[in-house]
């Protein structure tokens, strides 16, 4: 091609043609993904599989942590309705007594025998008191415990009791508020008829009746409530037992155990209550979701993060690997293209001498002929054909080296191409080749260097026609077209030759490669070259018979 053509100087010979990934390291990160992937997947269905697992278990342990506060609930219940039974018949034997007469107007045996069981007696640890039949107080015992005189007439449990004659529990408003009183009331009967009753309080606050931090872990509130919501014990009702919603939940409360989850005081808690046997008092047991299910998530947190553990660290331990093997293979990568760049620069070199100590051989032989004086006039077209092939040589050299800067103009490429095909057809007729030009008839319009364009075409044909020289066959014949697809323009060049070798079709467009036994292998790499330069590409297809070479450029741009 023209030494005159364009170059730009600015671009290094490292830059004249982009390497191609190293197949190996594409290979390595292919495998390495694939790696990584498959253990990603696998882990990510052990992970799943677990956290289901987890998730059951914790379930399972929810439901137990439920059953165990209910199961406990129930068992305290018992246990407070059976202590509260032998607080009744303790004190419906006391209304048995002899001493116990209302009837005689002595009252002096009554006094003794409170005195005495208060006194010997740890059951009701407030107090005794004994009234008539109207309700006044006839005595206490202490005498602070219900004043002397004073009535209980007006009570409630008072008139169930003189007409049910039968013992009464019931919670009552204590003087101080550290204490949760509860009154035993049962009849005093003489001869069928009820005479008064004997009142025993027991204070829940005091002693080991009611454990009021009882429950899973430690956590939960006992709270001893009425069904109207009225908290008994412990003496300073929780806050939520003002809310509405409490006072609604306490009218669920009946004969059977109740489990539930309620939001109190913004917060969500297990409630379970069992009836305190038949006294109409409910024992509850009230935790909040955080304390009774905490140490089941903790426990699964731990799980979980035991088991991601366990995932990770071989994933990392295998990335790791990859990586380190992947630095090993960038090395190799990097000697073998050190390598091959060497053997590549003594082919270039052996090439490129070859190439200059014919072109020198040939003037040599030139120069002695005309200094013989022997044909000079032929002698002289020789050396004038020599220093121009040694020109056209070292000036592919420093384009291809430099890098190509087009001079665009636009132009009809079809009318372009035969126009370079008809340059050529003298050579292809000294060959005995068939050329033959096919270009629509609607203009292929591009905007591109004509010059290096037509280094491409000449290039190609050149070669083609090279090829079919070597093979012998009568029937030679090369192909062009010129055609519009696909918003590219497109010049294909087909010949029906021997094709391209299998030793060199992998790196055909490699500078210094050729399959010619004169070539020097510049050609392609410099056709390719310019054709990316305009912004498009040269393949190479093989067919069944012959080579195809595919030159792409851009069309013109409308406006």
């Amino acid at each position: 091609m023209d030494a005159d053509r364009p170059v730009d100087n600015n671009v290094p010979m490292t830059d004249s043609r982009r390497p191609e990934p190293n197949p190996l390291a594409q290979a390595h990160r292919r495998f390495a993904r694939a790696a990584v992937a498959i253990y990603a997947s696998t882990a990510a269905v052990a992970v799943s599989l677990l956290i289901l697992a987890f998730a059951t278990d914790l379930t399972h342990q929810e439901q137990d942590a439920r059953d165990t506060l209910m199961l406990e609930t129930q068992v305290r219940a018992q246990a407070l309705s059976r202590h509260l039974g032998l607080l009744s018949q303790e004190l419906r034997r006391l209304g048995l007594r002899s001493e116990v007469d209302l009837l005689d107007h002595n009252m002096e045996p009554e006094r003794s025998l409170l005195r005495l069981s208060h006194d010997k007696s740890a059951f009701f640890n407030v107090g005794l008191a004994i009234v008539d039949l109207d309700g006044t107080v006839a005595w206490s015992e202490p005498s602070g415990f219900l004043k002397q005189g004073s009535s209980v007439a007006l009570e409630p449990w008072f008139d169930a009791v003189r007409r049910w004659r039968s013992v009464r529990i019931v919670g009552v408003e204590p003087e101080r508020a550290s204490d949760s009183i509860l009154y035993m009331v049962s009849p005093i009967n003489r001869g069928g008829q009820f005479t008064g009753a004997l009142i025993g309080a027991v204070d829940l606050a005091r002693g080991d009746d009611v454990d009021p931090t009882a429950g899973p872990g430690l956590r939960a509130i006992t709270v001893i409530a009425t069904r109207d919501g009225s908290v008994i014990f412990p003496p300073r009702p929780p806050p939520f037992a003002a809310e509405q919603r409490w006072k609604e939940f306490a009218g669920q409360l009946g004969a059977e155990p109740l489990l539930t989850d309620l939001t109190l005081s913004d917060h969500e808690r297990v409630v379970a209550s069992a009836p305190v046997g038949a006294s109409g008092l409910y024992l509850l047991s009230i935790i909040s979701t955080k304390d009774l299910f905490g140490p089941a998530n903790a426990r699964l947190a731990g799980r979980l993060a035991l088991g991601l553990g366990l995932c990770l660290a071989p994933l990392g331990l295998l990335v790791l690997l990859l990586r380190r093997s992947y630095r090993v293979l960038l090395r190799s990568e990097e000697e073998a293209m050190r390598q091959e760049q060497l053997r590549m620069l003594g082919e270039a070199v052996n090439l490129i001498a070859h190439e200059i100590k014919n072109s020198l051989n040939g003037i040599r032989l030139g120069l002695d002929l005309v200094l013989s004086g022997a044909r000079q006039g032929q002698t002289v077209a020789t050396l004038r054909d020599e220093v121009a092939r040694l020109s056209d040589f070292t000036g592919d050299l420093l384009t291809f080296s430099k890098g190509v800067t087009p001079r665009a103009v636009p132009f009809d490429l079809g009318d372009f191409v035969h126009k370079v095909c008809e340059v050529l057809r003298p050579d292809a007729d000294e060959a005995r080749v068939a050329l033959e030009v096919r270009v629509p008839q609607a203009p292929v319009r591009v905007r591109a260097d004509p010059g290096l364009v037509h280094s491409i075409v000449k290039n190609l044909v050149g070669n083609a026609i090279d090829a079919l020289t070597a093979s012998g066959d009568d029937d030679r014949r090369v192909t062009v077209n010129v055609e519009a697809a696909a918003g590219k323009a497109r010049i294909r060049v087909c010949d029906n030759g021997s094709g391209v070798s299998a030793a060199v079709a992998d790196r055909l467009f490699e500078p210094f490669v050729t399959g010619k036994p004169s070539g020097v292998g510049l050609g392609l790499a410099m056709s390719r070259k310019i054709a990316q330069a305009h912004g498009g590409d040269l393949t190479y297809c093989g067919t069944d018979k012959g080579a195809e070479f595919v030159v792409d450029l851009p069309l013109e741009q409308d406006g």
